[in-house]
């Protein structure tokens, strides 16, 4: 299940997000700044967790309500600056990225895949604090499944 939860999310940020140029499962592209796997700005990696799993029925072990995490990490290498001192057109640049972050949550809030008894809500959504000059965000996501062995 794992595979078509992470390959059904990825499909639908890159269909409904086109201007990302990179959306792929969460590698360590932002997290190695000397050895860095290739990655292209703007960027959404996506990493898929199982924080709780609980079986549905005791006659029945082989069935069970997953709840998943998809965290996305949304990354920039603009240096753009919201600061109110700055050129308008600087200013747009750093207001682009909370447009991104916009346009994913409209793509997974409330979807729903198949064998979804939850739907896709998103847990929370903050900036990193990183010593690169990259931006990025950390965005959490939850759903829960209904998983048959």
């Amino acid at each position: 299940m794992k595979k078509e939860i992470l390959k059904a999310v990825m499909d639908r940020i890159r269909q409904e997000v086109p201007a990302l140029r990179w959306v792929d499962a969460d590698e360590g592209q932002l997290d190695f700044s000397d050895s860095r796997p290739p990655v292209a700005f703007p960027c959404c990696l996506v990493e898929l967790s199982y924080p709780d799993a609980d079986n549905i029925a005791v006659a029945h072990a082989s069935i069970q309500r997953v709840e998943a995490a998809v965290s996305l990490k949304i990354g920039f290498n603009d240096c753009a600056s919201f600061n109110a001192n700055k050129p308008v057109a600087v200013q747009d640049v750093a207001f682009a990225r909370i447009d991104f972050l916009e346009d994913i949550h409209k793509a997974l809030q409330g979807y729903r895949m198949d064998n979804c008894s939850k739907s896709f809500r998103r847990k929370s959504c903050r900036p990193q604090k990183r010593p690169d000059g990259l931006k990025v965000y950390e965005a959490v996501y939850m759903a829960e499944f209904i998983d048959r062995i």
